[in-house]
């Protein structure tokens, strides 16, 4: 007899790894600091005020979606985890801001891309919403990799380096998350949706090049090796969240594959 996995645990595993996490975060100091060039500053300043407002998103109507699910599942650290992830994320925002502020980069209140992001997120239910904040995830993989080498800034770069570390394990974390979420559904369902992600991936991929490909082209990326990256992490993604989905019609806890 299969043995059924232990969502409360795979739940408090996750909430003990970002609340371990936040123990470790870096230090940005945003007093002034001759780091970029005068032609990096104009490379990066657009793309860099973008990404710095789309990682600062409160995710308060995620949060509710996760904490009524949480409270169906009887599994509290679901929404704790979620909680600690959405931080996370907002202290990416705070990172950049602060190594913004000390090269006089101003920040923007607005962009129709995160507009269209936040108004996705905000009508959708809680596996949209995580399947739509997880197609961000793979683009910001390239994007903080090219982000890295599009300038000579020693403290950019470890901005980068940590987001890029917690980026990898924020897959990991949706993987198992949306994972679970979809066990449930057929499998010609599961099919379509994920025919329809690779699609809005790929819209996305196009978008994301259009208005960050100074970033791109300083470090060296074609728009091909762009969309290769994206896509490669989009199929080991899909590759953990199919995993945990068939591990939790029965078989022991994924996370150990997960972390691995």
């Amino acid at each position: 007899m299969p043995i059924q996995p232990d969502h409360t645990t795979e739940s408090q595993k996750w909430f003990e790894y970002f609340s371990m996490r936040r123990t470790t975060a870096i230090h940005v100091s945003p007093a002034h600091s001759t780091q970029l060039t005068t032609g990096e500053i104009s490379t990066v300043t657009k793309s860099i005020q973008q990404f710095q407002l789309g990682e600062g998103s409160k995710g308060q109507r995620l949060l509710d979606r996760g904490r009524k699910y949480a409270q169906a599942m009887n599994d509290p650290l679901f929404y704790s985890s979620l909680d600690l992830f959405i931080r996370e994320e907002q202290q990416h925002s705070r990172y950049l801001e602060a190594f913004m502020r000390s090269q006089g980069i101003p920040r923007v209140a607005s962009h129709w891309v995160d507009s269209v992001f936040r108004s996705v997120r905000g009508w959708a239910g809680l596996e949209l919403s995580l399947t739509v904040l997880v197609t961000a995830e793979f683009i910001a993989v390239p994007y903080y990799r090219a982000l890295r080498d599009a300038t000579g800034s020693s403290i950019l770069k470890m901005i980068c380096k940590r987001i890029l570390e917690d980026e990898a394990a924020h897959l990991r974390y949706q993987s198992s998350m949306l994972g679970r979420i979809a066990s449930k559904r057929r499998e010609v369902l599961q099919q379509a949706i994920s025919m329809f992600h690779s699609l809005f991936l790929l819209g996305t991929i196009i978008v994301v090049w259009f208005d960050h490909h100074g970033v791109f082209e300083a470090a060296g990326y074609t728009f091909q090796r762009f969309k290769k990256e994206t896509l490669h992490e989009f199929a080991k993604w899909g590759h953990l969240r199919r995993a945990c989905s068939v591990m939790d019609t029965g078989g022991i806890s994924i996370t150990q594959q997960i972390r691995s």
